[in-house]
């Protein structure tokens, strides 16, 4: 047989070409019969023909249930999530029209956890003369991905980007994205995870920085210099926060400056200094990007992150 023979799709009898074949466990299928597969699906050539024909089987099942399937919510952005509340179940499509891509119809209850990963590029800045800057300058952009992990038969992940491109992280089209992440994250319920070695909160939100998250799992804003903006009481000084969690407010001793404290988590509570109130942050660090001193873990001058 030579090499470029036409051979026989092992699903609906096709004859194939080279070109139009893929490759399963115990033989070949045509691109017509691949393309009825669920778009998450990614074991193509680790399955038997059995389990394709199994799968196809199941998409057929899926195509006909989404008749009943009635969206009641719609999130994202170019990939949206649609959500059937009545039913309590979920479609994640990249098309306008999920029914004629036979989006898969999953279970809220199937998710067994979802996350938001920002994805960091960093290009470094020259000078006009085409000279690294001393010390060198850098620019920071970012991309937004959801990941969802389900327990379903045919995949275990989905996975999408928010952003329809990578941009700078601190100004309101960034913050509009992120606001449309957290709600995909809210809807499905996410649950505690680690990404990217940073720590997140218990309903996934990955933490940026040292941003505090509230009881409803959502980052404190941070103002557009990429630090954290305090909440002032009538003093003009940062007030202590208290939550349900059992986290011990700050003390004041008679000096007037605030003792470090430990909550019930082991963390010690940050100390004010004797000029106000005023949290201090850390040692002083030079800023790679633009050379601005800071005590802050984002730059004052360019709101690079501290490194």
């Amino acid at each position: 047989m030579g090499l470029f023979d036409k051979k026989e799709c092992a699903i609906c009898g096709k004859s194939v070409g080279m070109l139009g074949s893929r490759k399963v466990e115990d033989g070949t299928i045509c691109s017509d019969c691949t393309k009825k597969l669920s778009p998450f699906f990614s074991e193509r050539k680790k399955s038997t023909v059995a389990d394709i024909q199994q799968q196809l089987q199941y998409r057929e099942q899926n195509r006909q249930n989404l008749n009943s399937f009635n969206a009641t919510r719609t999130l994202g952005n170019s990939t949206k999530v649609i959500i059937d509340d009545t039913q309590r179940k979920f479609v994640v499509s990249r098309k306008s029209d999920y029914r004629a891509e036979n989006a898969d119809i999953i279970d809220l209850s199937q998710v067994t956890s979802v996350r938001v990963e920002y994805d960091e590029d960093r290009d470094e800045v020259y000078t006009p003369d085409g000279n690294s800057y001393n010390p060198p300058q850098y620019k920071y952009e970012y991309e937004i991905e959801i990941h969802i992990n389900v327990n379903h038969p045919y995949f275990s992940e989905i996975k999408f980007d928010v952003t329809p491109y990578r941009m700078e992280r601190y100004n309101a089209e960034f913050q509009r994205y992120e606001q449309m992440a957290n709600e995909i994250v809210m809807a499905l319920g996410g649950n505690a995870g680690m990404a990217g070695g940073m720590g997140m909160n218990n309903m996934g939100y990955q933490q940026m920085g040292q941003q505090p998250m509230n009881n409803m799992g959502y980052q404190q804003p941070m103002n557009n210099m990429g630090y954290q903006q305090p909440m002032n009481n009538n003093m003009g000084y940062q007030q202590p926060m208290n939550n349900n969690m059992g986290y011990q407010q700050p003390m004041n001793n008679n000096m007037g400056y605030q003792q470090p404290m430990n909550n019930n988590m082991g963390y010690q509570q940050p100390m004010n200094n004797n000029m106000g109130g005023y949290q201090q942050q850390g040692m002083q660090w030079v800023c790679r990007n633009c050379g601005a001193s800071n005590t802050t873990n984002f730059c004052q001058n360019c709101g690079s992150p501290k490194s």
